[in-house]
């Protein structure tokens, strides 16, 4: 039988565990962020090296995506929310946005095309 000393050892080492899994899924939350803050910068990167017409209907994409990523951002850091919420309510957002800026891109390729 386990003594009250190694139960309070193995309680002791389940919060420890517990602070460390909250501190895995916080820097999870942090680099999906940045992941996506690195993709809408290339974006807007090449935003800037194409031509005015591809930047004209872009431009009011990206900065709809990048307050999608603000917003989401500011939801993961002021903890109003749980982890998995944010992360689908993020990644839901941002792949819609995305899709837009590539509809938009292929569009924009066409036009150039013809």
């Amino acid at each position: 039988m386990a003594t009250e000393a190694e139960i309070a050892v193995l309680e002791a080492r389940i919060e420890e565990l517990d602070s460390q899994v909250e501190s895995l899924h916080e820097q999870v939350r942090k680099a999906q962020l940045d992941q996506w803050e690195g993709r809408i910068d290339d974006l807007e990167v090449q935003l800037h090296l194409g031509s005015m017409e591809a930047a004209e209907r872009l431009q009011p994409l990206v900065e709809k995506l990048r307050d999608r990523w603000l917003d989401a951002k500011q939801h993961a850091t002021g903890g109003s929310a749980t982890a998995g919420d944010v992360i689908d309510t993020l990644r839901a957002g941002l792949e819609a946005a995305m899709k837009d800026i590539r509809d938009a891109v292929i569009d924009a390729k066409t036009t150039v095309a013809s």
